[in-house]
């Protein structure tokens, strides 16, 4: 099939986006590894070895929480549900809620505890609840979770995430993990902004000191790691715009929030996010042939943004490869054109484009008129 190309320079804001984006290179940090994006366009901002594989440490419960989540929403357990602690979970490791054997404990207040300062007896005793006592086949679970959701390299190995897992994902898969619990379960995620919880009349801190750092700042979750060191995943949402960063490797805690703060206010400083197109509205139109219509409209099946330098928009190219001739009959959703954004002369972004309604087959007679007269025309040009 050919390809016809043809290029746009659109005058004002028209540009449409994918998830490939990274936009200028690294940012100074002291941090070894990190991943920085805007959640709003789906753009990774700037990034440090993120594919160095590292034991998940404390962030394997955003995994596990992941599933739990799944479970909410399938109806397997209930927010209100209590759960009675069994032997197994109340003699797990700390840190811990400090739960007894036959304590009865609703589901939202054990999630609570996992998610605000990492309680392992309250994540066994939901994963007992959810697996039926089988701990084994909740890991299956989570790393078939973890795969559905593109987590290319991870594999979780203990849900709790104490035992040593070298090699269990990277930063990218984290970003991507804690993308998934924001975007699938908005309705769970302002757990991810409580800074303490009480239980029997004892409170228990969350050792995210990035919550009370910037009011901007709500959520997920940090911790330590034997071999990486803090490892956390911070997101922070500003006037509709939610900016997530992954990083690890810092010898201290202190220089953890310095370093994740500066990070998040370097995105919201140096970067804007232009919201371009609507999902299902019209961005070009590309001839078909042997169609009722000359031509379909066509545009992408989800809102398009960009995230880019401030001061650049100028500088923004759009680029449509068309695949025609199109031959009718076309469906709706079909793939029919890609989109290809460069800033200056660097792609930036890309995007499938698709047909925006059904484009129909003309009837045999008329195709075959059509083609008789097209065959006599030639014959009379010779």
């Amino acid at each position: 099939m050919n390809s016809r190309h043809f290029f746009l320079l659109l005058l004002c804001l028209l540009t449409p986006i994918s998830l490939i984006a990274k936009p200028d290179g690294k940012v100074s940090s002291k941090a070894q590894i990190y991943v920085l994006g805007d959640l709003s366009s789906g753009v990774i901002i700037s990034e440090k070895n993120a594919s160095l594989t590292i034991d998940p440490g404390p962030l394997t419960k955003l995994m596990a929480l992941y599933v739990i989540f799944s479970a909410l929403e399938a109806g397997d357990i209930r927010l209100k549900d209590k759960i009675r602690i069994s032997e197994t979970a109340a003699k797990a490791p700390a840190p811990h809620m400090l739960l007894a054997k036959g304590d009865r404990v609703k589901v939202e207040d054990l999630i609570k505890a996992i998610i605000i300062f990492g309680a392992n007896d309250a994540t066994s005793a939901v994963i007992e609840e959810i697996v039926w006592r089988t701990k084994s086949e909740f890991l299956a679970t989570m790393n078939k979770k973890a795969r559905s959701i593109g987590l290319a390299t991870s594999h979780f190995e203990d849900p709790l995430g104490q035992k040593s897992n070298e090699r269990g994902t990277t930063t990218s898969d984290l970003y991507l993990l804690s993308t998934a619990i924001i975007k699938d379960f908005p309705q769970y995620y302002p757990y991810f902004k409580l800074q303490q919880y009480e239980w029997q009349k004892r409170i228990q801190y969350s050792p995210n000191s990035l919550l009370g750092r910037d009011q901007h700042n709500d959520g997920l979750i940090m911790g330590r790691t034997p071999t990486i060191g803090f490892l956390g995943s911070i997101s922070s949402n500003r006037n509709g715009r939610r900016i997530l960063v992954v990083m690890g490797g810092t010898k201290s805690e202190r220089t953890f929030g310095t370093e994740a703060q500066k990070l998040i206010n370097h995105a919201f400083e140096a970067y804007e996010t232009i919201h371009l197109f609507k999902s299902n509205t019209p961005i070009a139109q590309s001839l078909i042939a042997q169609g009722t219509d000359k031509v379909v409209d066509i545009g992408s099946f989800k809102d398009i943004s960009v995230t880019i330098p401030r001061g650049k928009k100028e500088n923004l190219k759009v680029h449509i490869e068309s695949l025609e001739p199109l031959v009718a009959p076309i469906e709706y959703g079909t793939v029919v054109a890609t989109l290809i954004i460069r800033l200056e002369d660097r792609t930036i972004l890309t995007s499938d484009l698709i047909a925006l309604k059904e484009a129909r087959q003309t009837g045999i007679l008329i195709r075959g008129w059509k083609e008789l007269k097209s065959r006599v025309l030639q014959l009379i040009g010779s």
